[in-house]
């Protein structure tokens, strides 16, 4: 790949980016790039600062998750009764709807 390919490639790839964030914020209304972690990135000098801080950002996650697990546990059996209904409910529908329709036939 030429050196003007690889500018083409990076410029798109950058432009890419900047429309997805704008969009990110036109749909969820937050701006990312008014987020602490931006600021810090963009403070950042080499790609092991990135990892250091995504590793951070890493650390922080499983330090929440793990102290919301009792949340956790109960969404995650809110869940499987949910799905279970739905199960059950579509097969009632279903069977509603294919005797509708043989008794239209």
């Amino acid at each position: 790949m030429s050196s003007a390919e690889k500018a083409t490639s990076s410029t798109s790839n950058s432009q890419l980016i900047i429309d997805a964030l704008a969009d990110y914020t036109k749909i969820t209304g937050i701006d990312l790039s008014k987020n602490s972690f931006a600021a810090e990135l963009e403070l950042s000098n080499s790609s092991q600062d990135i990892l250091q801080l995504l590793q951070e950002r890493e650390k922080a996650f499983e330090e929440y998750r793990d102290g919301n697990q009792r949340l956790i546990d109960c969404l995650s059996s809110t869940m499987s009764v949910l799905q279970a209904f739905s199960g059950i409910v579509g097969e009632v529908v279903g069977g509603l709807v294919s005797e509708r329709t043989r008794a239209i036939l």
